[in-house]
């Protein structure tokens, strides 16, 4: 099995490899350490996580779009924002 180093881990989620890192002090990310302590990840725990990623965003996005339909039934909005008719 090869592993990844945190540069290609980081090409793989889409994000630096400082994040990387993170994750993996996070707990999110389950790293391995060479003889050298250096740090490698398993490929099948970075797809898992890219994969954990993507459901994250399509989530957020529908709640987002579940907003605006809200505000758009509502008549609320942006527009109205601040505004009192006091």
């Amino acid at each position: 099995m090869k592993l990844l180093a945190p540069k290609d881990a980081a090409v793989r989620l889409g994000v630096t490899t400082s994040r990387v890192q993170q994750l993996a002090r996070e707990g999110r990310l389950r790293e391995l350490r060479d003889s050298a302590g250096r740090r490698l990840f398993r490929p099948q725990a970075v797809e898992r996580l890219r994969k954990e990623r993507e459901r994250e965003k399509e989530r957020e996005r529908q709640r987002q779009g579940e907003i605006e339909r809200a505000e758009e039934s509502t008549g609320a909005g942006a527009d109205d924002a601040g505004t009192d008719a006091d």
